[in-house]
């Protein structure tokens, strides 16, 4: 059976790729697989923000249905998708597949409702909302909040760029699981606040209007490590 890799990028514009006809923005990756591949061209989001957007995606169902129509809770102990809903990630599971989730969740923080509870063999990621990229910590609101984990046990790696682990985490998936059927669910934090773009782009960008200029840099450095 083939392998079955999902990318998900946060909070990227609908027409934010070169494929798509921007023309201020350098997506080499997306832009290759659009090449080799297929461009859906009338496709929606289940739902305008994150996590029903993500239930959506994962269960099939529209978000109403899927039992998830608001954000899911950044703080530990909020609920999220009911455990009660079939994921695309078990029903993998069921034929025969190895199941990975990297990146961002957002659709849980019970151990119910995090990913090793709904289908997924291997987890690495954060399970709120959003995370500064060094830190890993969640700014948004509130008191700061530490949120990296692994199979649903906290780690701490500060000063590593999380999209960098994301590649790392899912290579040595991919290498351990190489003889038999996978499915990966790589859902990226970028271009999701906080705007944190490689160096080399941000100067490729300065030339562009506040705040597209941090967006489109940080935006081409998803690009890289989907690439």
């Amino acid at each position: 059976p083939p392998n079955v890799i999902v990318i998900l990028t946060d909070d990227q514009g609908a027409a934010d790729a070169g494929c798509y006809g921007a023309k201020d923005l350098e997506t080499p990756a997306i832009d290759a697989l659009a090449a080799r591949g297929v461009r859906f061209t009338q496709f929606y989001s289940a739902a305008p923000v994150c996590s029903p957007a993500r239930a959506g995606l994962l269960t099939g169902k529209y978000p109403l249905r899927a039992g998830l129509t608001g954000n899911a809770s950044s703080q530990p102990g909020g609920k999220g998708l009911p455990a009660a809903q079939v994921t695309m990630a078990e029903m993998f599971k069921a034929a025969g597949y190895t199941t990975g989730h990297f990146g961002k969740w957002h659709l849980g923080y019970r151990p119910e409702t995090m990913p090793n509870a709904q289908g997924f063999d291997h987890s690495f990621g954060h399970m709120g909302g959003c995370i500064d990229n060094f830190s890993h910590f969640f700014y948004w609101q509130g008191p700061n909040r530490h949120d990296l984990y692994l199979n649903g046990q906290e780690i701490q790696r500060p000063g590593r760029h999380f999209a960098d682990m994301m590649v790392e985490e899912a290579t040595a998936f991919m290498s351990k699981h190489r003889a038999q059927p996978f499915f990966i669910y790589f859902a990226l934090n970028m271009p999701h606040y906080p705007y944190q773009g490689d160096p080399k782009w941000l100067e490729r960008y300065q030339h562009l209007p506040y705040p597209r200029n941090l967006y489109a840099a940080f935006l081409s450095s998803c690009d890289e490590r989907i690439g």
